[in-house]
């Protein structure tokens, strides 16, 4: 299998590379797409594989590879709206990993969730640092919360694990989510991205289209649940005429 990161445009070195492939709720996908819409990024290359060359995703009525790299200043973004098949993330790990060496950020982030945890916040967002300094700035922004024990899965934590031993300060966030697509989830990491990446991105519009969303995800649950109860009710009538 052969994974080749394709470049049409200038990439700067001594960037922020955030890092963006689906994850639970697609918060990291939905995140990654507004912050490259709300800063109006340019794309300058793609990532492709010959194991998935028939994938196309289509935007605006515009064909796209699936998997984009995004520049402004000095943020660079990979994005993702396509799952890698766990035979295929060590060869994609690798592939970056490479690429990563070669352009120097100076620091990477990588965005992930996991389901929601025992927390009194809703939408939490946890985070590991690979270097204290990171570490020490990004303990001192409000709403973000230290992972003190876990385990990372995807490509996300492949990619940690194989660019740590490069000095390039890594930070992963991890946002708690419920839902798929978690729109509020993506609002509230965006918030943070911005703090990390210094720009304010308005997500004003997202967190209302989450409402919605999520709003029309709890009265499915609902009229779920009252299916799954009116079952029973029936079936225990049943049992004991």
């Amino acid at each position: 299998m052969s994974v080749e990161i394709n470049l049409t445009g200038n990439v700067p070195e001594n960037a922020v590379l955030i890092e963006a492939f689906p994850s639970k709720g697609y918060v990291s996908t939905i995140a990654a797409n507004i912050l490259v819409k709300k800063l109006d990024m340019k794309q300058v290359g793609c990532i492709t594989s010959d194991e998935l060359s028939g994938v196309v995703v289509v935007h605006e009525s515009k064909p796209m590879v699936p998997i984009r790299i995004y520049t402004k200043d000095d943020i660079v973004v990979i994005l993702s709206e396509l799952i890698i098949p766990s035979p295929l993330l060590a060869e994609f790990s690798k592939a970056i990993s490479r690429w990563i060496g070669k352009i120097k950020p100076r620091q990477l982030v990588l965005l992930a969730s996991m389901s929601g945890m025992e927390s009194t916040q809703e939408h939490e967002i946890f985070w590991v640092a690979t270097d204290e300094k990171l570490a020490e700035r990004i303990g001192k922004i409000d709403k973000v919360k230290k992972l003190e024990e876990g385990v990372l899965t995807g490509l996300s934590s492949s990619l940690m694990m194989e660019c740590k031993g490069m000095k390039i300060p890594i930070l992963s966030l991890m946002v708690e989510t419920h839902y798929v697509p978690d729109a509020l989830a993506a609002a509230t990491l965006l918030d943070i991205i911005g703090k990390i990446v210094g720009r304010t991105i308005d997500v004003d519009e997202l967190r209302t289209t989450g409402k919605k969303i999520e709003q029309k995800y709890q009265e499915m649950l609902a009229q779920l649940k009252k299916g799954q109860e009116s079952y029973q009710d029936m079936t225990q009538l049943q049992m004991y005429r």
